[in-house]
């Protein structure tokens, strides 16, 4: 009896148009910047592993100023950063 061979779909990567927009859409107060919080919920939607020590992180990577935010000036370095780990759809 031959046996079964299970067929391997490489999931596609998220783009960085797709990891734009989550990140922005988990801005949850508005304010136009990321804290810590909406990052670390931002890298669960997306499916990181450690969210919270993503985030953290990602702010230690990222956060230019060193105040504790992702803002607007801050904000295509976190893609870069993101896109780097390569993370797909679910």
């Amino acid at each position: 009896m031959p046996r079964k061979t299970k067929t391997y779909h490489p999931r596609p990567r998220i783009s960085r148009e797709q990891l734009r927009l989550i990140f922005r859409n988990h801005d949850d107060n508005g304010d136009g910047r990321l804290s810590s919080a909406e990052l670390t919920q931002a890298f669960h939607y997306i499916g990181a592993l450690l969210p919270s020590f993503r985030a953290c992180h990602a702010l230690l990577y990222t956060d230019s100023d060193r105040d504790g935010f992702i803002d607007e000036k801050d904000f295509e370095q976190l893609i870069d950063y993101a896109e780097k780990r390569q993370y797909t759809v679910i």
